[in-house]
């Protein structure tokens, strides 16, 4: 290749990466951080330290984050709390406060240690209800989330099947605070915009007290690749219908996708690149792109306004 072609195809690539490029101050609302720096990974998970993930997060163009506990037994909101604030400040030392994480805790917890939690900087709740997966039983699920939201005040994220939706939309509509679905709302069964767990979405979406967040598309897609027509179609809609309150997270990393092809020497492939590249497609605006990735997260996370304007 010629001096010329290299410099052409640097430049057809900026080009690209500009359609796509983050505001400043954007939030990543999807990380997973499984060791902390210097020290071995928990459980035998893959070793992701905070530093790993900085560089991802400044090669991205990414200022803020939403960290989740790690899925092993040896995890705990204390580990999460380290990592927290190994990341504290955003990349470029800009701006303090830059970090929200979520617990993954299940009933039965002592009033006093939620309260220490929330004290010492744990932000939310993170809820699995998929099968095999209960961090909750089913018949205690709406018990929990009270009692967890009037000892702490937080938020919770949970991971179903939106597919359900229809059959849970009374007792979730009724919920105190603010609910975020995880997965493009998490529809496994069914990807259908008819179904009944789509409508019900939408319906809860209305009230203002229900959150989707556009992120690991490859979870719900019945071949596990994140460019799926059906998740892509879902996803569009999703961003038409309520662009307000559309959340986005990079999944980093990828921990269910990590020996697919193409990985680096940290078992990383392109899906960071790739997930803002899908969000484009999803939500072609750039205006609406900015509110997913800036201004909804400052209002549900209770993020300061980023000092640099965005250009939208």
């Amino acid at each position: 290749m010629s001096f010329e072609a290299f410099l052409g195809e640097l430049r057809s690539d900026a080009d690209e990466w500009a359609k796509v490029a983050p505001p400043p101050g954007a939030v990543d609302c999807e990380v997973t951080i499984t060791s902390l720096d210097g020290e071995e990974a928990l459980g035998g998970l893959p070793e992701h330290p905070p530093h790993v993930y900085r560089d991802r997060q400044e090669e991205m163009g990414l200022a803020r984050v939403v960290l989740f506990q790690p899925d092993a037994p040896e995890a705990d909101a204390e580990f999460l709390l380290r990592a927290k604030e190994a990341l504290a400040a955003s990349p470029d030392g800009l701006v303090e406060d830059c970090v929200r994480a979520f617990a993954t805790l299940g009933p039965g917890e002592d009033p006093k240690r939620l309260a220490d939690l929330s004290g010492a900087g744990i932000d939310g709740l993170r809820l699995c209800m998929l099968r095999g997966r209960l961090t909750c039983p089913w018949d205690e699920l709406d018990r929990h989330v009270r009692h967890t939201h009037d000892l702490t005040g937080w938020n919770r994220e949970i991971s179903l099947d939106g597919s359900d939706l229809h059959d849970l939309e009374q007792m979730m509509r009724d919920w105190p605070g603010q609910t975020i679905l995880s997965d493009c709302g998490g529809f496994r069964f069914s990807r259908s915009l008819t179904q009944p767990g789509f409508r019900a979405l939408r319906r809860l979406i209305d009230r203002g007290r229900v959150w989707v967040k556009l992120a690991r598309p490859y979870a719900i897609s019945k071949i596990g690749v994140a460019a799926d027509a059906e998740v892509r179609a879902l996803a569009r809609a999703l961003a038409d219908w309520a662009p307000e309150r559309m959340l986005w997270g990079s999944g980093w990393p990828h921990l269910d996708r990590e020996h697919e092809a193409g990985g680096d020497e940290d078992g990383q492939d392109a899906s960071d690149r790739t997930m803002l590249e899908l969000l484009a497609e999803w939500a072609p605006s750039k205006g609406v792109r900015t509110r997913i990735l800036l201004r909804n997260p400052e209002e549900l996370y209770g993020f300061a306004t980023w000092p640099v304007a965005p250009d939208d």
